[in-house]
């Protein structure tokens, strides 16, 4: 008697073989779905996790914040406050410019974040935090040379009684004694928007000194084209005293910016770190190596 042939394995070779071609298939597709997943999740999730952020400046303060011959963003202070944002990916920076007064009455009312680089000041008690220091910058009080040799001038404000002074409009730098002296009478004060406007001012005369950051001083006589024998008709009479420069963050009547306070913080940690690196140093060099 012949065996019985039972010809199953065949089939069942032939089943197998294509369920190992389908698991073969289902598997790529699987890797390929998850391979997607992996790389567009994640991608999706960061981009909803940017927070737009917006920095006001001043828009006329060369060297440090204003606004390029091109209108764009421009000085130390934006190549600084750039650079640290760029090491906090988790926020997206965009620069506005206005005149530091107006930036400071939008900062004050709530209309603005923040506001660079004003100093810190006891009379601003409604700026509700300030950054760490950025920049230290020296105030000084720069006269005509006729007014000098015609007068004694050892203590400031006291030993210009008299005298009239140009000034940024909005900047307090000289001092309360200074304007004390103004509100008295004792000094005149004639203000203008930008450092080019009030050099202006003391080199035809109409003023006899001004008041105002050295390195600001140094950038408009340069954007003026100041050649050295122009520049012999004016002194340096005065170290008023150093200041730091501050991204200051006023209130937030609206609870328009909820993230303000941890961006305020993250932007500490960098800058401290750019501080301590040199950083921030590197990148003044830089700057007037330009």
């Amino acid at each position: 008697m012949k065996p019985n042939r039972i010809r199953k394995h065949p089939a069942k070779a032939t089943v197998t073989a294509k369920a190992t071609a389908n698991a073969t298939v289902t598997a790529a597709a699987l890797a390929s779905w998850v391979l997607v997943q992996s790389v567009s999740v994640p991608s999706i999730a960061v981009a909803q996790d940017v927070i737009p952020v917006v920095l006001h400046g001043e828009d006329n303060n060369k060297p440090y914040a204003f606004l390029d011959a091109d209108g764009a963003p421009a000085g130390i202070y934006v190549r600084i406050l750039q650079a640290a944002v760029d090491k906090m990916p988790q926020y997206d920076l965009r620069f506005e410019n206005v005149p530091f007064k107006r930036g400071m009455d939008l900062l004050q009312s709530g209309q603005i974040m923040a506001f660079f680089p004003p100093y810190l000041r006891d009379d601003r008690n409604w700026v509700e935090r300030y950054s760490v220091p950025i920049l230290s910058e020296t105030v000084v009080a720069i006269c005509s040379k006729d007014y000098v040799l015609s007068h004694d001038l050892r203590v400031f404000p006291d030993d210009f009684t008299g005298a009239r002074f140009a000034n940024n409009a909005g900047y307090r730098l000289a001092g309360e004694d200074f304007f004390d002296m103004v509100a008295a009478g004792e000094i005149t004060l004639e203000e203008a928007n930008t450092t080019e406007s009030n050099l202006r001012f003391l080199m035809a005369g109409r003023v006899d000194c001004y008041v105002n950051e050295r390195m600001a001083i140094l950038a408009g006589l340069r954007e003026l084209a100041v050649d050295k024998e122009q520049s012999r008709n004016i002194d340096e009479t005065a170290i008023i005293g150093q200041e730091f420069g501050y991204v200051a963050f006023g209130p937030d009547p609206d609870g328009s910016w909820p993230y303000r306070d941890q961006f305020a913080d993250d932007l500490d940690d960098v800058l401290r770190q750019m501080r301590d690196s040199g950083e921030i140093d590197q990148l003044v060099v830089e700057y007037f190596a330009y």
